[in-house]
């Protein structure tokens, strides 16, 4: 039989199974919606972090990459300028020692000996005047003879000389007045130093022309070439080498310290790499 209302309409059918089951599926169903789109909005979140992130590094990359191209654009041009103000001063007051011919050696053993007998072997003097040498004091001769002839004169006539004093001033003479200043002639200058001075060290050391024929030698020497020995007379290094090198010097400090820098970062990412 069929149930009616107390008003004559039909009683509503009872619910079945699945239509009570509807509505917590539809709750189900916002629910999984809802947390989609938290789960959306987490991933965009993170999306944005690492973009971020991205955006800050690549930021920093160039930001050091300015510095780097900064520091050695100042290192290079300030460096130049220095090196070559440097040049300029070192090309007339710092010249390195030029090699001599080997001959030079067995002539400064053979020079140090004190004369002790009048010599035999001819030799013309600059004046064009005919002496007469030892045959130590003649090796010297022939020796300066390959590098050039007129220091060879001015030697033989040095070494012709017997008076200690008077043979230590033309010594000195030969090496200050009878070489050119001109870096081509160094070759000549260092040889007529080392005789000179060897043929000094046979004389008595007790006379003081001798000494202080010595002491010009060795201060005429060490400013003409880049000795241990100071030259009173060398003019200090440019201002300008000073003005640019300290700037080149600081930049290529500035550029090791970045590069130290980033090496630890690599070596602290690596080690976090390794420890995951």
């Amino acid at each position: 039989m069929s149930s009616r209302e107390p008003s004559g309409e039909p009683a509503p059918a009872p619910e079945t199974g699945e239509e009570r089951a509807a509505p917590p599926a539809r709750a189900s169903a916002g629910e999984r919606a809802g947390a989609g789109e938290r789960a959306g909005a987490g991933e965009r979140a993170g999306a944005g972090e690492r973009a971020g992130a991205g955006e800050r590094a690549g930021a920093g990359t160039r930001a050091g990459a300015r510095r780097v191209a900064a520091l050695l654009a100042l290192a290079l041009s300030f460096g130049a300028i220095a090196g070559v103000a440097y040049q300029r001063h070192a090309a007339v007051h710092l010249r390195a020692l030029p090699r001599v011919p080997s001959c030079v050696r067995g002539a400064r053993v053979a020079l140090r000996k004190p004369v002790a007998a009048s010599g035999t072997e001819p030799r013309q003097t600059a004046s064009g005047e005919t002496v007469y040498l030892t045959p130590g004091e003649d090796r010297a001769v022939a020796c300066a003879l390959q590098l050039d002839e007129a220091l060879a004169r001015h030697l033989a006539g040095a070494l012709a000389e017997q008076a200690p004093a008077q043979r230590a001033a033309r010594l000195s003479e030969l090496v200050r007045d009878r070489v050119p200043a001109d870096p081509a002639h160094d070759r000549a200058a260092s040889a007529a130093y080392m005789m000179a001075s060897a043929a000094l060290r046979g004389l008595p050391d007790d006379v003081p022309e001798v000494r202080a024929a010595a002491e010009e030698l060795d201060r005429h020497h060490a400013c003409r070439f880049d000795t241990r020995r100071p030259c009173p007379t060398r003019p200090p290094l440019p201002a300008l080498v000073w003005l640019t090198g300290v700037p080149a010097g600081l930049s290529l400090l500035g550029l090791l310290w970045l590069g130290l820098a980033a090496s630890a970062a690599r070596t602290r990412r690596w080690t976090a790499r390794r420890g995951r």
